[in-house]
């Protein structure tokens, strides 16, 4: 028998003893991310759900605290967070503290309200055999649409622009370039990066794109030029005009790009990041941004968020910056709550959930 097989069946294990120690009637969940009051009394209507509560407001600084202090979350999580956790069947969060798989001894189902799980790392939760389910694509359509606007106000120097503005100056500004004609390449062609692909086709541009299961480089497929596996990252990085990261932060990828990627760039070529801020050598980026080896950043994430207010990046004239926001849109709610309800019909039914996260591969 396979060494997979035995984790997976030791995984299913794992998960049998917890259901059948707390075996379901109606589930209670918990909510630990910002949500409306009115989805969470929407969510209280329903019949087939015992109770559907919210981290108390107070609650919630202390519970980002712990999030971020990691191993420390073992000894000071339990004693102020534990208690809110204790009847949890299903949970919705953000992200999960380090060890809490501890305090959730009912708990058969997390809901992440995210694309990317990078936040459940040391949670227990995972290696439990605990369903996790993602929001995979919810928000592919405004990153696209935010990775977009930044390739064109980069090309377009909008920055400069923009400060003609607010100094009521007519004045010329460094010269523009089209994005027609361009390369962009795209590392990490999930549900992002497609979209991104997409868009960047209509604009006439040349697209490149890494894909991890790629094992050979290819052309015209999956709505790309060329397809690149992992290795062919030089390739991508000497090529392109603009490098669009949209991958998840793991261990293979934290810190991708250093200082021998970015001086392997185009001097004239720009860095868009709406992945993780780790998945960048940040203080070799702002060195690359100071000293010219490429043309500047449209950045979303960051290493440290919020960003720290002494961060040069706040003022580079070559970097546009985001609070991270580039999934946040008007309709973005809409998107997810659905996700959540149909998994959650599925979840009650005892059906398959839908975006389950593999737990040989999570990250």
């Amino acid at each position: 028998m396979c060494y997979s097989i035995i984790i997976f069946r030791e995984y299913e294990f794992r998960r049998a003893a917890r259901a059948k120690e707390h075996p379901l009637d109606k589930p209670n969940i918990l909510i630990t991310s910002p949500m409306g009051r009115e989805y969470v009394a929407k969510l209280n209507t329903d019949p087939r759900v015992g109770r559907a509560q919210q981290l108390p407001r107070e609650q919630w600084s202390l519970f980002r605290q712990v999030y971020e202090s990691g191993p420390k979350a073992v000894a000071t999580g339990p004693r102020e967070m534990a208690p809110f956790f204790a009847e949890a069947d299903i949970i919705i969060c953000m992200g999960m503290p380090h060890g809490s798989v501890k305090w959730t001894p009912r708990l058969k189902w997390v809901q992440a309200w995210s694309a990317g799980v990078d936040h459940m790392q040391g949670s227990g939760i995972i290696e439990a055999g605990i369903p996790v389910t993602t929001l995979a694509g919810a928000n592919a359509a405004p990153v696209a649409e935010h990775a977009l606007m930044m390739m064109l106000m980069l090309a377009k120097n909008m920055k400069g622009f923009m400060e003609n503005a607010r100094s009521h100056t007519w004045r010329p500004t460094p010269e523009v370039d089209e994005l027609g004609g361009r390369t962009v390449g795209i590392v990490g062609l999930g549900a992002i990066g497609r979209h991104v692909a997409n868009l960047s086709r209509a604009f006439d541009m040349r697209v490149l794109a890494i894909r991890r299961s790629a094992a050979s480089r290819q052309r015209d497929t999956q709505g790309v030029d060329e397809l690149l596996p992992p290795a062919d990252l030089p390739y991508l990085l000497k090529e392109s005009d603009f490098i669009l990261l949209s991958l998840p932060l793991s261990k293979e990828t934290e810190k991708l790009i250093g200082e021998g990627e970015l001086r392997s760039m185009k001097r004239t070529a720009h860095l868009i990041n709406v992945a993780r801020g780790e998945v960048v050598d940040e203080p070799a980026l702002i060195q690359a941004l100071k000293e010219g080896w490429i043309a500047g950043a449209g950045l979303d994430v960051f290493t440290t968020e919020p960003l720290e207010p002494e961060s040069p990046l706040w003022d580079m004239p070559n970097v546009l910056m985001t609070s991270h926001r580039a999934g946040r849109t008007l309709r973005l709610e809409e998107r997810q709550a659905r996700m959540f309800e149909g998994n959650l019909d599925r979840f009650l039914a005892g059906q398959p959930l839908l975006y389950q996260v593999d737990p040989h591969n999570p990250y």
